[in-house]
């Protein structure tokens, strides 16, 4: 999905050939056409992309609609990657303070 709404910013539809798809992917996996089927009907079925198969005489082609959701894509993962951090930051705050708060009380009481 994200190579997809890179892809497919500047506009709602695109047409991209699978191996276009498998070029991007092959830096970390291996992956077939079928698979890539296998790929885009989950993601139609997530309700991010609608897309139609073409197979003709210059290869296999697929025609991509992005929905509302594919098209923030990149949003979403940005805002949920800020999220994150700000839990991680949040979590090493309330860390830091109770630690120095057990300081404070073990120097007051002596223990």
């Amino acid at each position: 999905m994200e190579f997809l709404s890179k892809v497919c910013t500047d506009k709602r539809s695109y047409l991209i050939s699978a191996n276009q798809i498998a070029e991007y992917v092959s830096k970390k996996y291996v992956l077939p056409v079928a698979e890539l089927d296998d790929i885009m009907i989950s993601l139609s079925k997530d309700n991010y992309l609608d897309f139609v198969v073409s197979d003709g005489k210059r290869g296999y082609f697929y025609c991509i609609n992005l929905k509302n959701k594919g098209l923030t894509y990149q949003r979403d993962v940005r805002k949920h990657k800020k999220e994150v951090a700000l839990l991680l930051l949040r979590t090493l705050g309330i860390t830091i303070l109770s630690f120095v708060l057990g300081i404070l009380l073990k120097a007051i009481f002596g223990g």
